[in-house]
């Protein structure tokens, strides 16, 4: 869920409260406290490289093309650009904790050559911490969050997340195809009339 939340895929829940679900599971002894953050961290790795490859790949044409559909625009790349040749590594640390924004950190560090050593090593220290958080809260707050997390059994929460999301895709495409025949529809009504 986490690598997938990473490279792009939107999920109906924030990856935030599958963490704290499973800081419920290890209250509850269901599951490992090292096994559990080994895998959010390597999760997160993984999804995050994987944007990264692929807007390094592609760098400036990349960002042009799919920036708008991330609320990227010129004057914002300009500005981030210059933080990360401010900060460097920091950016990314810090950056990863602001809502909305971790998937688009990778993908400026792959547009301005951040080194792959230097983004790993920066994603591995966030989702560390990250990690750490919210484990802990859920963890902490096992005992009143528990009924409201246990509404779908843990090893139906992956196919069910998978399923839901596929189903919100599924549906947005459809009504952007139905928008795009109506525009369509309209045009050559208007080449018609004219």
């Amino acid at each position: 869920v986490i690598a997938l939340e990473e490279i792009g895929v939107p999920l109906p829940l924030p990856s935030d409260i599958f963490i704290a679900y499973t800081g419920h599971l290890i209250a509850r002894h269901l599951i490992g406290v090292e096994a559990a953050f080994l895998a959010i961290v390597l999760g997160s790795m993984l999804g995050s490289s994987i944007l990264y490859y692929v807007a390094r790949r592609y760098g400036q044409p990349f960002v042009h093309r799919y920036g708008p559909y991330m609320h990227i625009r010129q004057k914002r790349l300009d500005m981030v650009e210059e933080w990360f040749h401010r900060w460097g590594p920091l950016v990314i640390i810090v950056g990863r904790h602001v809502p909305g924004l971790r998937m688009v950190i990778s993908v400026f560090a792959g547009v301005f050559g951040v080194t792959y050593p230097v983004f790993l090593a920066s994603v591995a220290i966030s989702s560390s911490m990250w990690a750490a958080i919210f484990l802990a809260l859920g963890f902490r707050f096992s005992r009143q969050i528990g009924p409201y997390l246990t509404i779908t059994p843990a090893h139906l929460l992956p196919s069910t997340m998978f399923i839901t999301g596929t189903i919100i895709y599924a549906l947005y495409l459809k009504r952007q195809a139905v928008r795009d025949e109506a525009r369509l529809t309209a045009l050559r009504e208007s080449r018609a009339r004219s």
